[in-house]
């Protein structure tokens, strides 16, 4: 039934682009391409999912990032409803992805809509696992091999705009926005059975829902090189306890996350643009320390406010 949804959503954004090029009138459409370059530092924490480098202190590395292509629809109704589409490709380091996203835009203050996504990603040895199912015999993961299995996923969401400068004195420091955001995600493994754990990518779950919410408090500066700073803050969860297999209930997998990421957007120029982020969570604590691939398998006693990695994205727009 997703998989079907997605097609659907991806055929209605489709369909949009379409409707652009017949009326050209009160449309906006950009076709973007960009490479992108990162540099991370990865406290201790960050490391317990690798095999050779989980008694590092730190690790901090900088490289080539990936692709990305999008393409991007819009049509204006008036101030009333604006209807968005957007097709994306990503090809990265640990994998690629396509998503497909359409939404509505009412009084420019609430969007709504859904994004449908299909992902698969690379493994690297012993360095890194980037996608297979957990293993509990094994306390490890059986990795899969690159597009062999894939992530699906489908995404309903919804973002309410506060413009907080139409409550304040009208400067160049004070032109505020608040974002009031939530989503429900539908993720399904193709690799991975009722009640299996698995991983890609960064996301680490069991087919089912997750719901998450929060808000972004964003900053326009008036610094050409410096235009924007952001803070967000979201608290995620399952909606099923039911989806993970009883072996995990020590592990606590309705343990709801929350996350607080600062950011500060980069301008070199109108071609090169980045990002500096750092991101701190809420995590589970253990009575030990363990490997994170052993972790499933260990009773939560607590919980831990760390610094999950320091990150610097910068991108070249073709």
């Amino acid at each position: 039934m997703h998989i079907r949804f997605f097609m659907l959503i991806l055929l209605c954004a489709m369909g949009l682009f379409a409707t652009e090029i017949k009326d050209s009138s009160s449309r906006k459409t950009e076709l973007e391409n960009r490479f992108s370059f990162v540099g991370i530092f990865l406290p201790h924490q960050s490391l317990r999912n690798s095999e050779s480098l989980h008694k590092w202190p730190f690790f901090l590395t900088a490289s080539p990032m990936g692709w990305n292509t999008s393409l991007r629809a819009q049509r204006d109704f008036g101030k009333w409803i604006t209807p968005k589409a957007s097709l994306n490709g990503d090809l990265f380091l640990f994998g690629l992805g396509i998503r497909s996203d359409l939404s509505f835009e009412f009084l420019h203050l609430l969007e709504v809509g859904v994004q449908g996504n299909v992902s698969t990603a690379i493994n690297y040895g012993s360095v890194a696992t980037f996608m297979g199912t957990y293993n509990p015999e094994k306390k490890d993961y059986d990795c899969d091999a690159f597009m062999t299995r894939f992530l699906l996923g489908v995404n309903y969401h919804a973002t309410f705009s506060i413009p907080l400068m139409a409550f304040l004195p009208r400067t160049a420091w004070t032109k505020w926005i608040l974002k009031a955001e939530a989503s429900l995600n539908y993720l399904h493994y193709t690799g991975a059975d009722d009640g299996d754990v698995w991983i890609v990518g960064t996301e680490i779950a069991a087919n089912g829902y997750k719901w998450q919410y929060g808000a972004t408090f964003v900053w326009p500066l008036p610094f050409a090189h410096f235009p924007m700073a952001m803070v967000s803050y979201g608290v995620q969860g399952i909606m099923h306890k039911s989806d993970y297999d009883t072996v995990y209930d020590p592990y606590d997998p309705e343990f709801k996350r929350i996350h607080v990421t600062p950011q500060i957007v980069i301008k070199l120029n109108e071609n090169w643009a980045g990002m500096l982020m750092a991101s701190v969570s809420r995590n589970r604590k253990y009575r030990n320390r363990y490997e994170s691939n052993q972790e499933l398998l260990q009773e939560r006693t607590g919980h831990e406010w760390l610094l999950s990695a320091v990150t610097l994205v910068i991108s070249r727009k073709f």
